[in-house]
C-alpha cells in the first residue's frame, strides 16, 4: 500500500483537514507530522514513505521539508521553495511580474512613507500565520485605502515583526474570481469581493472555465513551483485580470469531491 506522510499543524490537522484523512486512509498508510509536536532536533527521523503533503507554511514545517529534500529522494507537494515564496507576498509579486503575470502595482515601503499610487490595500509581508484578513477602511482625498490590521500589528509596538509594508494597488472589481490548482486539474468560482462581503462562501458560485485565468494559472504556478494551489483574481474596469493572492495551503474541501481529489492526485503522484 502506498505510504503518504502528512506534513501539516494542528490548526489544519484539526479545521481542514478531518474529510481528507477519511478518505485517503482506506488507499495508503498515512503518517502525519504535526508542526507542535516537532522537537528541534530531527536527525533520529527515518523517512520510508512514498511522498509528502504538506499542508501548514510555519518555519518548522519548513525545516521539515527541507530535511526530506536535502536527505531523500522522497517527491513533497509542495516544496519548501515554493510555500514561502508563496507566503511572502513581495517575493512572488517579483517572480510573478518577471515571468510576465499580471499582478497590481505594488511596493514594499518603510512604515509611514506612502506607496507610489493613490487606492491600496496594505497586506502582511507573510501570509503565514493562521488568522484573517481584518480590513479597515479609510478614505483620504477620495481615495480608498485599505488597512490589513494584521500588517499594522506586526509593525507595531516595543519589538515590531516588520519595519516595512507591503502595498499593492486597489483593483476595483465587481467579482473577485478564485482558481483552484490540483495538478494540471482547474477549479474556477466567483464570489463578492471579501471588501464587499466578508462571508467569502456566501455569494460564492461555481463557474466555467475562463481562457484568461487558465493561462495565468498555469505560468503562476509554474512560476512558483506549486502542484497544488488557489489564486485569487480581480478584473479591472478595463477588462483586465491581475493575480492578487498565491495560497500554497488551500481549502480543498471548497471543491466538490475535492478531499478525494486531493488524495487520488497524491496516490498517482507517489506510483511515478
Amino acid at each position: 500500500m502506498i505510504k503518504i506522510g502528512f506534513i501539516t499543524d494542528r490548526y489544519h490537522l484539526e479545521k481542514k483537514s478531518v474529510q481528507f484523512l477519511n478518505y485517503i486512509k482506506n488507499l495508503a498508510n498515512i503518517s502525519i507530522y504535526v508542526e507542535e509536536d516537532y522537537l528541534i532536533n530531527f536527525s533520529n527521523y527515518y523517512f520510508d514513505e512514498d511522498i509528502f503533503f504538506v499542508k501548514a507554511k510555519g518555519d518548522l514545517v519548513l525545516n521539515l521539508v527541507k530535511l526530506i529534500e536535502h536527505e531523500t529522494d522522497i517527491p513533497v507537494i509542495n516544496s519548501s521553495k515554493s510555500i514561502s515564496l508563496a507566503f511572502n507576498r513581495f517575493l512572488n509579486s517579483v517572480v510573478l511580474r518577471k515571468a510576465g503575470i499580471p499582478v497590481p502595482n505594488f511596493s514594499l515601503n518603510p512604515v509611514g512613507l506612502s506607496p507610489p499610487f493613490n487606492e491600496y490595500i496594505i497586506k502582511n509581508i507573510m501570509d503565514q500565520k493562521n488568522y484573517a484578513f481584518i480590513p479597515q477602511f479609510q478614505k483620504k482625498e477620495g481615495y480608498l485605502r485599505v488597512v490589513d490590521v494584521r500588517a499594522i500589528n506586526e509593525t507595531s509596538g516595543n519589538y515590531p515583526k516588520y519595519t516595512h509594508l507591503y502595498y499593492q494597488e486597489f483593483i476595483k472589481s465587481k467579482w473577485e474570481y478564485k482558481v483552484y490548482f490540483i495538478g494540471d486539474d482547474l477549479f474556477y468560482f466567483r464570489q463578492l469581493p471579501v471588501l464587499i462581503n466578508p462571508d467569502k462562501m456566501e455569494s460564492r458560485i461555481k463557474i466555467e472555465r475562463i481562457p484568461e485565468l487558465s493561462e495565468m494559472a498555469y505560468s503562476a504556478t509554474e512560476a512558483i513551483g506549486l502542484k497544488i494551489s488557489s489564486m485569487d483574481f480581480l478584473k479591472s474596469k478595463d477588462g483586465n485580470y491581475f493575480l492578487t493572492d498565491i495560497n500554497a495551503s488551500p481549502n480543498f474541501n471548497y471543491i466538490k469531491n475535492g478531499p478525494k481529489i486531493i488524495g487520488d492526485y497524491l496516490i498517482k503522484q507517489a506510483k511515478l
